[in-house]
């Protein structure tokens, strides 16, 4: 079978034309070799892709197969107009440049480079050692550096400033409700995670899998310990993570199976076995 999932909401223009909703997983039946023209919601660029080519990936198309399916996964591409900032403070020149990536670098070293949503900077403040770079969009960014070393660039959704500290909260929208807070107290820089509601989860089986995909990306792995078998716990939580790769996405192929996206790739494909909601053993396939 062949399957196609949207990374986000979109339309396919063909000889027909199907609206395509974000993160669904779509069966297609009685494809024709023909071209289908991609197009987004959101201002995404469109593009052509021919559900008969075994060969179809590109920076945004990844296609793979798994026991014995076909999937085609699509994925967002924003083409966004380059900005440059230059900020001069304590003998530093720092260089802002902001367009579907974000770079910095300070004194033409590059410090950081990552892809974001269509963000505008907006402002920077001084707090003791750190600079804090703050960006606006749909969603706020904020950076935080210290002697060359980028302590914090994310997103955030609450702000919380007093005289001594300032705090930002990063709504992670995962099935375990995270929250991300990072902050500067006492001239000191932390982050960690809270749960942003106190209910009691009553953890379904088929959603295990999930949950723990949820909880490891989050780094929460403590959780993740707890959802495995007591024959396969780890003594130290932190091990877990060194059983994946690092990925930044996750696309759920079964309620056992899940594939791993690093940067618009496959990054490894998984099978969990659960029993009564307890994870027994997970193999890479």
């Amino acid at each position: 079978m062949k399957y196609l999932i949207s990374k986000f909401p979109c339309s396919l223009l063909g000889k027909e034309c199907y609206r395509i909703d974000k993160n669904v997983k779509y069966e297609l039946k009685n494809i024709d070799d023909s071209f289908y023209t991609v197009f987004g919601e959101n201002g995404e660029l469109p593009t052509c892709i021919n559900f008969k080519d075994q060969n179809a990936s590109k920076a945004n198309i990844l296609c793979f197969n798994y026991n014995s399916d076909n999937y085609i996964i699509l994925f967002p591409q924003v083409l966004l107009p380059n900005s440059v900032y230059l900020l001069k403070l304590k003998n530093q020149e720092i260089v802002i440049s902001l367009s579907e990536e974000l770079c910095i670098s300070i004194d033409s070293e590059l410090i950081l480079r990552t892809k974001v949503n269509k963000l505008i900077y907006s402002h920077y403040e001084m707090r003791e050692d750190y600079c804090l770079a703050y960006f606006e969009g749909e969603r706020n960014y904020i950076v935080i550096i210290k002697d060359k070393q980028i302590c914090c660039a994310d997103y955030y959704d609450e702000i919380n400033v007093g005289e001594q500290e300032i705090y930002f909260m990063k709504r992670l929208e995962d099935s375990l409700n995270h929250g991300k807070v990072y902050l500067i107290k006492d001239k000191k820089f932390d982050s960690y995670l809270i749960y942003l509601d106190d209910e009691d989860m009553n953890l379904s089986t088929e959603f295990t899998m999930v949950i723990f995909i949820d909880a490891l990306q989050a780094g929460n792995f403590e959780y993740c310990n707890r959802l495995l078998d007591e024959d396969i716990r780890q003594e130290s939580a932190k091990e877990i993570a060194n059983f994946f790769p690092g990925f930044d996405d996750y696309i759920p192929l079964e309620i056992d199976k899940v594939a791993l996206i690093k940067k618009n790739t496959l990054a490894g494909i998984f099978e969990f076995k659960v029993s009564e909601s307890k994870i027994e053993n997970i193999i890479e396939k």
